[in-house]
């Protein structure tokens, strides 16, 4: 097997392509994708959204097109960047198949713009850290991850949320996938941490709000409800106020770096230049006075923050009815609020309980670390790194909370806390619960980690640049084995009632992103029959040391690290398989004991090995529009191969007959305008309608308050950029050239 892995996904198209009339900024029209190879099926039907992350505003350019490559650096990820969402419209197929693009622009984003391009901004720039973007403005609010679809009662449409795991999540008209508004108002979500409450200094614009990249929707309760949560502390024990207290360690530094730099002896040697003109002027208007409170503000910062990372965690369940405020319940197990180490990344829902599960989705702390530059500083950043990182937990710690519990007006709500072994990041529950019992479907990532990517770190700093692009910002390979997980738990006790696995040294190689046959509107099913999975498989460029030692002694190993790096020196190919579940019911006594060894109720009943060297991601089931079981329709995935010169660019979307995966891909797709990178979840709607629904938070009165309590020159860049939402186009401070469009929402209100 050739395993060499794809550099295609390295680089991604910023464009927008669609109708002018629903995206002004889009500078062509949607494309119409040709056909490859194969023939589109006359059954399939609807829209598929897809999200990734494209980079950011200032990511490096592709030399070879118009593409970014966003994680060149050699240590941002690659689901760092602005979402961007892909629509495939299978609504003409006689007219053939059309994709509409367009990036997800909060405010943050126009912040992001005009800091990166304009010089009187410079100071409040963000800059790339670990999973997200950072600055003295707060934290970007990226929602590259995820959707949720809901369809809500009395409304004649279905509606979209864009999500992710740091930020509040935002409504997408599924027509013009314009960002409409967010839920929630910016007072109604409870940062990640407390420090920005202190005196001397108001709190970021943009807060940490840690929620979950996949809330659910539930259509049966009411009207409909949505859930989600809002956490603090959720990463990790300590890592939620690393984010600040690093800025607080920085500023500190800044000052103090800057009063020497504006002492008398400093003054003599700088009084020319520019720069300490400015500074000059600061000099005259602070007094020793303003320099000591300035300190002693810093260190009560730092002091809370200190004591923050030993008290104050705390996780609540969200709940919106699509058009009023958000209802919250505190969740306490033992009589204190619960605490999340890793992250909320999913939540599950039955018809009685809510799952939440401290999911294997960490952030280490030296993905936090600002990069250096200079050689002895990288070798001095590498250390640290290798000291600071640590293995995610190799158990699920799930927390069961009872749905009649949640009343309104009641701030407070009991769990039950149950240890599952064999971590995971993503998982499904069946809607229905008899007699109390939650059916959970996990995708066990052993000792594979979705916080860990190849680095510049991986690569000895000397060494003379290598033929192939470096892999910087993607996943390392697993280091062992992956399985396929069914339990079912007591909801009322939280005991294991049975428990099921599977795994297959061919295919079950970081199954990472699912889909399946929905039949109600955007429910979870009441029982899943066939889940897909699309899984990595092994690459010998993606098994580095570094992954190898902080997994090795990992504790429900299955295949040994010897044997685990032979097999991924073999190759294992990337590959989508059809785990099929058969009715708990149906199994004898003996088959339903708690047990770790596979059995008759799951079985891999179907995969495709993709071909050497080709890599697939974000599947998406669709269904036929003449059959209704939940085999019946097909499954589009993104496939990556080459290195992105090619005329397709080296992606593709590739279509299957969701009952014959073996038999390969019915029929692909390409554009050689086409160039997708990385991308992560999908949903799939069958109508896309302009949204008409009344909830909508206005951005300037949302962030009035906060505003209001910042520098003039950040009221200024809300005033002149984020609120009217223009955007530089060139970094030209006494003419910038501005993209300034009206809001599509506003307009249609």
């Amino acid at each position: 097997m050739s395993n060499i892995f794809p550099r295609s996904v390295l680089s991604v198209s910023r464009e927008e392509f669609g109708d002018q009339k629903y995206n002004p900024q889009a500078k062509n029209p949607p494309l119409n994708l040709k056909v490859k190879a194969g023939k589109l099926p006359n059954d399939i039907q609807g829209h598929v959204f897809i999200v990734g992350p494209v980079g950011s505003v200032d990511s490096e350019n592709n030399p070879d097109n118009s593409a970014v490559v966003p994680s060149a650096d050699g240590t941002t990820l690659l689901y760092n960047g602005d979402g961007m969402i892909y629509r495939i419209d299978f609504d003409n197929i006689q007219s053939g198949v059309s994709l509409s693009t367009r990036i997800i622009k909060t405010p943050c984003y126009y912040a992001d713009a005009a800091t990166n391009k304009l010089t009187k901004y410079q100071d409040l720039k963000f800059h790339n850290s670990g999973i997200t973007r950072i600055g003295s403005l707060g934290v970007r609010n990226q929602l590259n991850t995820a959707f949720l679809p809901m369809k809500f009662g009395g409304e004649d449409r279905e509606r979209l949320l864009a999500t992710w795991d740091a930020g509040r999540p935002y409504e997408i008209d599924p027509q013009t996938l314009e960002a409409v508004t967010p839920v929630g108002w910016d007072r109604e979500w409870e940062e990640v941490t407390k420090l920005s409450h202190l005196p001397f200094k108001p709190p970021t614009p943009f807060k940490v709000i840690q929620t979950c990249a996949h809330p659910v929707f539930d259509p049966t309760l009411d009207n409909g409800t949505m859930f989600t949560v809002n956490s603090g502390r959720s990463l990790s024990n300590i890592l939620s106020q690393l984010i600040p207290l690093i800025y607080v360690f920085q500023e500190l530094f800044d000052y103090v770096k800057g009063f020497f730099d504006r002492s008398p002896i400093t003054s003599a040697i700088m009084d020319d230049s520019e720069q300490f003109k400015v500074h000059k002027i600061e000099v005259h208007q602070e007094t020793w006075k303003d320099k000591l409170l300035h300190i002693l503000a810093i260190i009560i910062q730092f002091g809370r923050g200190f004591i923050d990372l030993f008290v104050g965690n705390f996780v609540d369940l969200v709940a919106w009815d699509g058009s009023g405020e958000l209802q919250k319940w505190r969740i306490l197990h033992h009589g204190l609020p619960i605490n999340i180490k890793q992250s909320t990344h999913q939540i599950g829902i039955t018809k009685d309980y809510v799952l939440i599960i401290d999911t294997a989705f960490k952030i280490s702390i030296e993905e936090l670390l600002p990069p250096l530059t200079k050689r002895n500083a990288e070798q001095i950043e590498k250390w640290i790194r290798n000291i600071l990182d640590h293995p995610q937990f190799a158990n699920n710690y799930a927390y069961i909370v009872r749905r009649r519990d949640l009343k309104p007006g009641q701030k407070f709500v009991r769990a039950k806390k149950v240890t599952i072994p064999l971590e995971s990041a993503h998982f499904l529950v069946d809607y229905q619960n008899p007699s109390g019992q939650i059916t959970i479907h996990f995708s066990h990532v052993c000792a594979w980690d979705a916080a860990e990517t190849v680095s510049k770190f991986d690569f000895d700093l000397d060494a003379s640049p290598e033929e192939l692009q470096r892999l910087y910002g993607v996943l390392y390979g697993p280091t062992d084995i992956s399985r396929l997980g069914c339990y079912a738990i007591d909801g009322e006790t939280g005991k294991v009632v049975s428990k099921q696995t599977v795994m297959d040294l061919d295919l079950t190689w970081g199954p990472a992103i699912y889909t399946y046959r929905n039949n109600l509107h955007n429910s979870t099913p009441d029982r899943f029959e066939d889940i897909y999975w699309s899984s990595l498989g092994c690459w010998d460029e993606l098994l580095m040391p570094h992954i190898i030692k902080l997994y090795e002694d990992y504790e429900y190993r299955e295949v040994g690290i010897d044997l685990i790096e032979e097999i991924t020196k073999q190759g294992r190919k990337s590959n989508i398989l059809r785990l099929h579940i058969s009715p708990l019911e149906s199994l004898s006594a003996s088959d339903r004991a708690p047990r770790s060894a596979s059995d008759r109720r799951l079985q891999i009943a179907d995969a495709y090995q993709f071909p050497d060297g080709f890599y697939v991601t974000s599947p998406q089931f669709v269904p036929s529009s003449q059959r209704s079981g939940s085999t019946d329709g097909y499954v589009v995935c993104i496939v990556h191969y080459g290195d992105g010169k090619e005329e397709t660019n080296g992606n593709e979307i590739w279509i299957f007959d969701g009952r014959d995966l073996k038999n390969g891909p019915i029929c692909q797709l390409w554009h050689e305008k086409l160039n997708i990178g990385f991308t992560v979840h999908s949903t799939w709607l069958e109508k896309v309608q302009e949204r008409v629904a009344s909830y909508y938070i206005p951005v300037e009165e949302d962030y009035r308050d906060i505003v209001a309590q910042q520098p003039e020159e950040i009221q200024d860049l809300f005033e002149n950029w984020i609120y009217p939402q223009k955007e530089p186009l060139i970094k030209d401070d006494s003419n910038p050239l501005i993209l300034e469009l009206p809001k599509l929402a506003e307009i249609h209100r």
